[in-house]
């Protein structure tokens, strides 16, 4: 249950958010998601509304439903009903004005960083077995895609698709055309980072575990092309080793000169990431790596580009041939 609730709450980094995830009341061995909504109840953070509004009188809802989405109502927040949406087996969240006149989509998070729409999730998903099957169904993709990678010497294609065009409601729901590379690149798009360089034509997101070698190797394969400005590389931190290292990757997210702090660090100068950061930083590094739980990735640096055939490419560890890597990237 406990690993569940786990994937649960990072599924909020990867519906248009990348705030904080972290909830320590998910390891006790007694009703965990309990405990969670009952302290968010306490604290004022969740309305368990016994008798959701009627989506009929919800036009933004009812023509959501009318699309062929189905609709979980989570609870209400701040005068916000929230309702957690199914198509095509892919999630959403949304949340609706009173009048309903007005609908946000993604994930909520308080002022202070506490995220309101993970415990939602994992109250539904202890009722509901098609939400949990959902978000474990990750894990298995990411099997796929490192057997995928494995057959093709380390860099493994995963079938993309155009992203959705213009502004409407419809094209930000879930939709049957987003296959899981897509899935993977809006996730890691949209989690917490840092660019360094600037090319928008050649981009490389970059899961990085500060203590890692491997991804320290890596950066300093990639640091010319960089410094070029032929590639734009996003940094996202994660933690895995010691609470030095989720120190280090949330002052990289506050630092003000990321690219120079990062190349000292990798240099072996550590002080240029010690102190004391920002909490909102550090929560956002832990949903970082619950992000990465969610997909299943076991190792760093696990690098994800769009190859300039269009296709979805990704490496886990580090590159064996980079030249190859940045030939595929490089337009």
């Amino acid at each position: 249950m406990v690993r569940l609730n786990l994937l649960l709450s990072s599924v909020v980094v990867a519906a248009l958010a990348f705030a904080p995830v972290a909830f320590a009341e998910v390891t006790a061995p007694v009703s965990p998601v309990g405990s969670v909504i009952s302290k968010m109840e306490a604290d004022g953070l969740f309305n368990r509304r016994p008798n959701p509004p009627d989506i009929n009188n919800i036009p933004v809802l009812a023509s959501i439903v009318k699309a062929g989405a189905k609709l979980y109502y989570l609870g209400e927040r701040s005068g916000l009903s929230g309702w957690f949406i199914v198509k095509d087996s892919q999630i959403q969240m949304i949340y609706v004005t009173a009048d309903g006149q007005t609908a946000l989509v993604g994930g909520m998070f308080t002022g202070a960083g506490d995220n309101v729409t993970g415990p939602q999730i994992n109250a539904l998903a202890e009722t509901n077995k098609e939400v949990a099957d959902l978000v474990n169904g990750s894990a298995k993709q990411q099997d796929d895609i490192t057997k995928a990678g494995a057959d093709a010497g380390g860099i493994a294609s995963v079938p993309g698709s155009a992203p959705p065009t213009g502004k409407t409601l419809a094209n930000t729901l879930p939709s049957a055309t987003v296959s899981p590379g897509e899935r993977l690149m809006q996730d890691l798009q949209a989690a917490a980072g840092v660019t360094l360089g600037h090319n928008d034509n050649a981009e490389l997101l970059m899961v990085v575990a500060p203590e890692c070698p491997h991804c320290k190797a890596t950066w300093r394969e990639l640091r010319e092309s960089v410094s070029a400005n032929r590639l734009q590389v996003k940094l996202i931190p994660i933690t895995r080793l010691t609470s030095e290292e989720t120190t280090a990757g949330a002052l990289l997210l506050q630092s003000a000169n990321p690219l120079e702090d990062w190349d000292k660090y990798v240099a072996g100068d550590k002080s240029v990431l010690s102190g004391k950061p920002d909490g909102v930083r550090v929560q956002a590094v832990m949903a970082n790596s619950s992000l990465v739980d969610r997909w299943n990735i076991r190792s760093t640096p696990y690098l994800v580009y769009r190859a300039k055939d269009g296709r979805v490419k990704i490496v886990q560890g580090k590159p064996d041939r980079m030249a190859a890597v940045l030939s595929d990237l490089l337009k």
